[in-house]
């Protein structure tokens, strides 16, 4: 493409984003958006492609030439007008945006004001729960020490009760005591008679114990033969357990040889047994053929007769007859 070609396209994009901003496409404008670059004939055919552009797209039909610059004028006229009116409607609307700024403003003081009040009565609050909580505190310490207190006063109240039901009980007990005395020196003279007659009564356990230690060692020298005794019959006892244990070795061993002698006569049978079963079955079978043997026999016997009499039958056909006579 040349460098004319290259020139009017980027005046169109360049006209194209002016009006996007808000702008006049005009040849001074578009050259400036292009850096002072560009020919005069390059510049305006950019511009000139976007007034055609911009006519298609309201579905305007082409302008000629001579009127392209009068709409370019109605154009600028219609752009200035319009930013009149923004700049109006710009400048209401920041004076309510100062309004606003300034409400904001207050009511953020407000807000800050009530912040710090809060604030300042949250401090309270917590003041008040704290010593809230300390007067609990104290109160439930208070009543604890008077639960304390009446459970003392109660255990002491408990203990003088107690204390004075034992005055009584040992007051009982010591009349009890004084009968009991009463009875001891009354019975005091059974007890000495019981002495003399206990002392009696030791005497003769004495002499019986004197008995029982004799038997006793009778009783020890007639356990020393049990032990003895015991002793031997332990021995024999041994050696009679060591015969018994040759024996069931001895005995295992001739079961083992049993057992032996059983496997080979079982052995030996079930050979035999299929041995004879073999023959059973060869004596069947030569049974079967001399029994079909026969039965052949049989039937040439009769094969035989019938051709016997067969040829009986012709040789007294074909036999010749005598003369017949006259």
């Amino acid at each position: 493409m040349s460098t004319h070609g290259d020139t009017r396209k980027a005046a169109f994009e360049a006209a194209c984003e002016l009006a996007a901003s808000g702008e006049r496409p005009t040849v001074v404008a578009v050259r400036a958006k292009l850096g002072g670059k560009g020919g005069q004939n390059a510049i305006q055919a950019g511009l000139n492609d976007w007034i055609e552009e911009a006519a298609r797209r309201f579905q305007l039909p082409g302008l000629p030439e001579s009127l392209q610059m009068a709409v370019i004028a109605f154009w600028d006229v219609a752009c200035q007008t319009a930013k009149a009116q923004w700049d109006e409607e710009r400048a209401a609307l920041l004076t309510q945006l100062e309004s606003r700024d300034q409400q904001l403003a207050e009511r953020t003081q407000e807000r800050d004001a009530l912040e710090n009040e809060r604030d300042q009565i949250r401090a309270e609050r917590d003041q008040r729960t704290q010593a809230l909580a300390q007067a609990q505190g104290e109160l439930f310490a208070a009543h604890q020490h008077t639960r304390a207190l009446e459970t003392e006063r109660a255990d002491l109240m408990q203990r003088l009760a107690d204390a004075e039901a034992s005055v009584a009980q040992l007051t009982e007990t010591g009349a009890q005591l004084v009968a009991k005395v009463r009875d001891l020196e009354h019975s005091e003279q059974e007890w000495k008679e019981t002495a003399k007659r206990l002392e009696t009564e030791r005497d003769q356990l004495q002499a019986e114990v004197e008995a029982a230690k004799q038997k006793i060692a009778q009783l020890e020298h007639l356990r020393t033969q049990e032990k003895r005794e015991r002793a031997q019959l332990a021995a024999a006892l041994d050696q009679s357990r060591g015969d018994l244990e040759a024996g069931r070795t001895a005995l295992a061993e001739h079961a083992a040889q049993i057992k032996t002698l059983t496997d080979l006569l079982e052995r030996t049978q079930a050979t035999h047994e299929a041995e004879s079963a073999h023959w059973l079955l060869q004596i069947d079978d030569q049974r079967q053929a001399l029994s079909s043997a026969r039965e052949r026999e049989r039937r040439w016997d009769q094969e035989r007769a019938t051709l016997l009499s067969e040829i009986r039958r012709l040789s007294a056909e074909f036999a010749p007859r005598p003369p017949l006579e006259d």
